[in-house]
């Protein structure tokens, strides 16, 4: 990794490097445990195009085949090292989202993507990649069960999680987000029973028997749904100076996920999630 000066350390950089840390530890503990993970998302996009974070991006995602996701949810608090914590709705006081964050808690940032901002450790996800139906049918059909299920789980939390403001929405999501400010749904759904009707729903089918295989609760849903083939081809890529784990055919994922992959976008439509550094 190139050496950056004191006075090149903005805030989203001290962030950047924090992730970076967490991240370090969550891939040794992959290797030691034998489990398979893989940078998703603007992650990947940034080592193909970076070599490292996309300079505006203030996450990090990785995602794990369901099987290895579950044996990590079983030995991450016996194995991460002090000072990291793991959380999902199922441990750690995280009651809001379905998939899983490694926390540091030695530095802390305010979220303001959506209504109501929320201070929080440095974190990174970590997402399940779970199976999808072999029937083409059957598989539609599944996509619209998981697509209403996880409408229900951002209705019944819509002030706190949803960026009501993303740039570049689709028009039905727009006109989601529009019933959604209309219609308090926060009132009458339980968000806890959304996220179990979720999670039994999305684990109907499992990863090792299915031909294809999604991130669903990643940001691009069924655009992050590619054949299992794309996974089990993979190959390790330069972060940051470090060497990570992605698929080899990161062409296909990568154009189907944004288009034009190695054309920057806009400066306005830059930093998703509008996280800023309070404390260190």
């Amino acid at each position: 990794m190139k050496e950056v000066s004191k006075k090149e350390i903005t805030p989203l950089r001290q962030l950047q490097l924090t992730e970076l840390e967490i991240l370090k530890k969550v891939i040794k503990v992959c290797e030691e445990e034998g489990l398979q993970y893989y940078l998703m998302g603007g992650t990947f996009l940034g080592a193909i195009r970076h070599k490292g974070f996309i300079p505006w991006d203030d996450d990090i995602d990785i995602s794990m085949p369901r099987e290895d996701y579950e044996k990590f949810f079983k030995i991450a608090d016996k194995k991460l090292p002090k000072g990291l914590v793991y959380k999902n709705f199922l441990k750690g006081n995280e009651e809001t989202i379905y998939f899983s964050r490694v926390e540091d808690t030695s530095i802390q940032i305010v979220d303001e993507s959506a209504i109501k901002h929320r201070t929080r450790n440095a974190w990174i996800d970590v997402f399940p990649l779970d199976g999808m139906p072999n029937n083409v049918i059957i598989r539609q059909l599944h996509k619209i069960r998981l697509l209403y299920r996880r409408l229900l789980l951002q209705y019944s939390q819509f002030s706190t999680i949803v960026n009501q403001d993303l740039p570049n929405r689709p028009f039905h999501e727009k006109v989601l987000i529009k019933v959604g400010k209309i219609f308090n749904f926060e009132k009458i759904l339980d968000t806890k029973k959304c996220l179990l009707k979720l999670d039994r729903a999305i684990k109907k089918y499992k990863y090792s028997n299915s031909k294809y295989v999604a991130n669903f609760m990643g940001a691009y849903k069924f655009k992050e749904m590619f054949k299992k083939e794309i996974y089990d081809n993979y190959t390790k890529y330069d972060f940051e100076g470090i060497k990570v784990y992605a698929p080899k055919d990161y062409d296909t994922v990568l154009t189907q996920m944004y288009g034009d992959y190695m054309t920057p976008p806009k400066k306005e439509d830059q930093n998703k999630h509008h996280s800023k550094v309070i404390k260190k």
